[in-house]
C-alpha cells in the first residue's frame, strides 16, 4: 500500500475501543487529518477556482478551451502548488535523513534511482522537443497517465490514513467491503479517466479532439456519447462505496467527506475532463504541501532539530521558488501585461526562451523523479518503514 501523508495532525486520543463501544459522537470529533478548516479548505478552494473559471468561460462564451481554462489550470499548478510540490520530496529526505535508511536499499533507490529517472526524462524530453516531436507527444501522454496514477494513489493513501486515525480514536475499523473498494479505487478510476482523456473527444462538437491528442484522433476517436457509459460505470462504483461507508455508530465523518468528495472529483473529470483536471490538480497540490509540512516537523525525539515551526513552511516555499518563476514566465497573464506594455513582456521572455525551455524540461524531470521516489518512500508493508514514518505522521 502506498500512503502519501503529513501536515500538523492533532494528537491522537485514547486507545481504540471495540466497534460496538464506539460512541456516535466520534463521527467528527478529533478525526480530521489536519483540522476541520484545513481539511475542508483543501477541498473547497480548488472547487471555488473551478466554479470561477467555468463562470468566466460562460461569461465570455469561449468554452472550456479558452483563456479562462488556462487561468484555472495555471492557478492550480502554481498557486495551489500542483506543479511545484514535486521538489518537496527531496527536501524531506534531505533533512529527515532516517527516511533514507529505512531499508538496506532505500538510499540507493531514492537517490540513485530518482537521479537516473531525472536524467533519462530530461534527455528524452530534450531530444523529443528538438528532433522528434512525435516522441515528445508520446512522452507527454505517458506523463499524463503517470500523473493520474500518482494523484489517485495519494487519494487511496489518505483514505487509509483516515481509517488509521479513526480506529486509533475509537471508531470502528473499515469494513471488508470498504477495504475491497479501496483496493479497486485506483485501477477503476484510472481506467475510466484515461479512456476519457485519451480516447473520447472533449465535447460533442464536430471536430473535437481528445484532451490528450497524440495523433490517435486522426484514426477516429470513440464516440463522445460513451462518456455517459463511463459515468454510469463510475456511478455503480460510487453507489457500492456509499453503501460500504454506512456502518455502526461512530463511523468517521471526515473519512466519508474525504472519500465522497474524491468520488465527485472523478465524476467531474469524466464529464468535463479539462475542468476536472483543474479540480483534481488543485486538491492534490494542497494535500501534498500540507502532508510534507507535517512530515518535516520534528518528532519529540528530535528536540535539537533547527528546521521546525514556521521555518518548515519557509523552507518549502524557498525550494519551490525556481519552479514558481518558471510558472510566472509561462503564465497566461503575460498576454494581459502585453496589453499595457505594448508587447514588452513577450519580447523580454522570448529573449530568455532557452532558459525557460530548460526550466520546463528540468521541472518535468523532477516530476518523474518525484513519482519514483514516492513509490518507494511510503512502502508501509515493510515494518521498518512503518516504524520510522508513522511517528512523523502523528500515528506512531
Amino acid at each position: 500500500m502506498r500512503v502519501y501523508t503529513a501536515a500538523r495532525m492533532a494528537p491522537l486520543p485514547a486507545p481504540a475501543l471495540e466497534a460496538s463501544e464506539a460512541p456516535a459522537s466520534l463521527r467528527f470529533q478529533g478525526l480530521w487529518l489536519f483540522s476541520p478548516r484545513a481539511d475542508l479548505s483543501i477541498l473547497l478552494l480548488p472547487t471555488l477556482l473551478l466554479l470561477a473559471s467555468v463562470w468566466l468561460a460562460s461569461l465570455t462564451g469561449e468554452g472550456s478551451q479558452g483563456f479562462a481554462q488556462l487561468i484555472g489550470r495555471w492557478t492550480s499548478q502554481y498557486v495551489f502548488l500542483n506543479g511545484t510540490h514535486v521538489v518537496l520530496t527531496f527536501l524531506l529526505v534531505g533533512t529527515r535523513r532516517e527516511l533514507l535508511h529505512t531499508t538496506p536499499t532505500q538510499s540507493r533507490l531514492l537517490v540513485g534511482g530518482s537521479s537516473a529517472v531525472f536524467a533519462l526524462t530530461f534527455g528524452l524530453l530534450w531530444y523529443g522537443d528538438t528532433y522528434a516531436p512525435l516522441l515528445a507527444l508520446l512522452l507527454g501522454a505517458g506523463i499524463h497517465v503517470l500523473a493520474a496514477h500518482h494523484t489517485l494513489s495519494q487519494v487511496k493513501g489518505l483514505w487509509a490514513l483516515h481509517g488509521l486515525r479513526a480506529r486509533a480514536a475509537g471508531a470502528p475499523p473499515l469494513s471488508e467491503s470498504e477495504r475491497t473498494l479501496q483496493r479497486q479505487f485506483v485501477p477503476v478510476a484510472l481506467s475510466l479517466m484515461m479512456l476519457r482523456s485519451l480516447a473520447l473527444p472533449v465535447t460533442s462538437a464536430l471536430g473535437s479532439r481528445p484532451m490528450i491528442n497524440i495523433g490517435q484522433a486522426e484514426a477516429g476517436s470513440l464516440p463522445h456519447g460513451l462518456t455517459w457509459v463511463l459515468l454510469a460505470v463510475w456511478g455503480v462504483f460510487a453507489v457500492k462505496l456509499v453503501l460500504a461507508l454506512r456502518g455502526p455508530p461512530g463511523q468517521s465523518g471526515p473519512r466519508r467527506v474525504y472519500v465522497l468528495a474524491h468520488v465527485a472529483v472523478v465524476a467531474v473529470y469524466l464529464v468535463w475532463p479539462l475542468w476536472g483536471a483543474i479540480l483534481s490538480a488543485g486538491i492534490h497540490g494542497l494535500e501534498y504541501f500540507f502532508l510534507t509540512g507535517r512530515m518535516l516537523q520534528p518528532t519529540p525525539s528530535e528536540a535539537t532539530a533547527r528546521l521546525r515551526g514556521p521555518r518548515v513552511w519557509a523552507a518549502m516555499l524557498a525550494l519551490m521558488a525556481p519552479i514558481i518563476l518558471v510558472g510566472v514566465a509561462n503564465s497566461p497573464f503575460v498576454a494581459l501585461v502585453d496589453g499595457a506594455t505594448g508587447g514588452a513582456a513577450t519580447a523580454f521572455l522570448l529573449r530568455q526562451q532557452p532558459l525557460w525551455s530548460l526550466g520546463v524540461l528540468a521541472t518535468n524531470g523532477v516530476v518523474l523523479a518525484h513519482y519514483f521516489a514516492d513509490a518507494f518512500l511510503y512502502r508501509f508493508r515493510i515494518p521498518r518503514v512503518r516504524e520510522v514514518t508513522l511517528p512523523r505522521l502523528g500515528l506512531g
